[in-house]
């Protein structure tokens, strides 16, 4: 079994890029060589500001090369959720960001020619449980309603059309997703984004920040950055960079197997309408097929570095939705961590000392995250200030944020509670 991802595995060939050695200037630095940061380097190099970009690995090495790769409508809140917080008119509007960044991705890649198979595959929510079905109706009518495309309703005896499975008690179909390889698209904009001019540093972490005569300076191990302003768009890998990142994001874990190649007539068959899926329980479980005929089934438990076990659950799952996969071999499996926030809502911004960010994407910034840094684009060459309710959002700190290992293990056991009981 290989412990590569897949997406590395079958990725186009890396391109090499150095590390930062000696002194550079620029108008912006940038940390973090994922969806955030590189969409930042790449819009601002268009409206002619110079940016900076210092990864500590490679890029896409966090989140944005690893996950499942579902470019979704929405957040991890309903739009029901949203409306009850803070109203139709406003859910409308977030609704309608979250749509303009599919259409991003999707120019993108068509404007740099990126070649990341992308393909409008739309989704399936499936019910975990009868109650959730319920609500899942209730979010139908609503958008039906009020945000001008059509959602499906799909009762429990006619999800075998979208899902050979008897795991789950109904689903929600949505016609706007696309599945895409993460590593591909990332790779393909940073190139994009050097095309414009901008740098790339890669094996580069930020080791110190100094601020002073309206100045930042971004210090690594060899290496530092002089710039007019900062963005920190490192998200689950945050943990040291500054206190509010620190305090504010939490990062959980989720694991993703791929099974070896299917046939045809088998990934027909398990999904005929070769739609993703993912369910409504606590530890979200989802699943695709993957270009090179394979399913890719991910989720499990939250807490990180738990080993081999974690992959056996997320496997036993996999068998629990498709036991026609009984036996069936697993060619790759990974992980890597998601950041969340306190509210579940993903935020951007501007910190007390003039610091740029973006983060706590919850598992949906597979698309949000390329729109993000568009908008910090903008918002740094005041071509815009409107960040929306993102920008409003505080970035709250979590309780016992001193001791995250308790505090995720304490969310764990009290999601696997959710998930036991009816």
């Amino acid at each position: 079994m290989n412990n590569l991802s897949l997406w590395t595995a079958t990725a186009k060939p890396k391109k090499n890029r150095p590390a930062l050695v000696g002194k550079e200037q620029t108008d912006v630095v940038i940390v973090g060589a994922g969806f955030t940061g590189i969409s930042a380097a790449l819009h601002l190099q268009q409206k002619g500001y110079n940016s900076v970009v210092l990864e500590q690995e490679t890029v896409g090495w966090g989140a944005s090369g690893r996950n499942g790769g579902m470019l979704l409508p929405g957040y991890k809140p309903t739009l029901v959720e949203l409306a009850d917080k803070w109203g139709v008119d406003e859910a409308k509007q977030l609704n309608d960001l979250s749509i303009e960044s599919l259409r991003l991705v999707e120019q993108l890649t068509k404007d740099y020619q990126i070649d990341c198979s992308l393909q409008k595959t739309g989704h399936v929510v499936a019910a975990f449980k009868q109650k959730h079905f319920e609500g899942m109706k209730k979010e139908s009518e609503f958008i039906n309603k009020h945000f001008g495309y059509e959602t499906k309703i799909i009762e429990k005896n006619d999800m075998g059309k979208v899902i050979a499975s008897k795991a789950y008690h109904g689903g929600l179909e949505d016609p706007l997703s696309y599945s895409f390889h993460p590593l591909n698209y990332v790779r393909g904009l940073a190139e994009a984004a050097e095309s414009h001019g901008a740098k790339i540093f890669e094996k580069s972490k930020v080791i110190n920040i100094k601020r002073e005569s309206g100045y930042v300076e971004v210090f690594t191990e060899s290496g530092s950055v002089k710039a007019k302003e900062l963005i920190l768009a490192t998200d689950a890998y945050s943990e040291s960079i500054t206190k509010p990142l620190h305090k504010g994001i939490l990062s959980i874990s989720s694991q993703i197997i791929a099974t070896e190649s299917l046939p045809e007539s088998t990934l027909k068959k398990l999904l005929p309408k070769g739609q993703m899926i993912f369910d409504t329980s606590n530890f979200l479980y989802y699943f695709r097929r993957t270009p090179d005929s394979r399913i890719a089934f991910g989720g499990g438990d939250i807490i990180p570095n738990r080993g081999e076990s974690v992959y056996k659950e997320v496997y036993d799952a996999m068998i629990n939705v498709f036991p026609e996969l009984k036996g069936c071999k697993v060619n790759y499996r990974w992980d890597g961590l998601i950041g969340v926030t306190r509210d579940m809502f993903p935020v951007l911004g501007r910190m007390e000392d003039g610091t740029f960010f973006a983060a706590g994407y919850c598992g949906h910034g597979a698309s949000l995250a390329t729109l993000f840094g568009k908008l910090l684009a903008q918002f740094i060459v005041k071509e815009s200030e409107n960040l929306y309710r993102f920008g409003e959002m505080k970035l709250k700190p979590f309780p016992l944020s001193s001791q995250k290992g308790l505090l995720i293990n304490l969310a764990s056991k009290y999601h696997r509670l959710l998930d036991w009981l009816a």
